[in-house]
């Protein structure tokens, strides 16, 4: 359903800082593609995420609890990609050093060893 951990990012960003022009400017994106990314989030969950407020908008009850659900989701996706960082520094250390061959038209190919090499 949700295929995007920008579009999270986003919706976290608009309910911690309150307003959407804050969240963009805190994201590095313009306001309305924050604004977009929101829209179709809404549509995909079918629930109301944020309400008026003033001038501005504020998160809903459902906004607020599907934002608590968000954070932790993308503390797991971190903490998931630091895992595999930490896995690929592990595999490539073991690694032995990559062997140069040249291929027919003059160009430069480089693979790894393979331990029975």
């Amino acid at each position: 359903m949700i295929d995007d951990l920008h579009t999270l990012r986003s919706f976290v960003a608009v309910v911690d800082c309150g307003s959407v022009v804050a969240a963009a400017r805190h994201r590095g994106y313009s306001t309305a593609a924050v604004s977009r990314q929101l829209g179709r989030l809404q549509r995909r969950l079918g629930v109301r995420l944020f309400e008026p407020a003033g001038r501005g908008i504020r998160a809903t009850d459902e906004g607020r609890r599907l934002a608590d659900e968000a954070r932790q989701l993308i503390t797991q996706v971190r903490i998931f990609e630091d895992a595999a960082s930490a896995i690929a520094r592990e595999a490539t250390a073991t690694l032995p050093a990559p062997k140069a061959l040249s291929a027919s038209d003059g160009s430069l190919l480089v693979t790894a060893r393979t331990p029975s090499q």
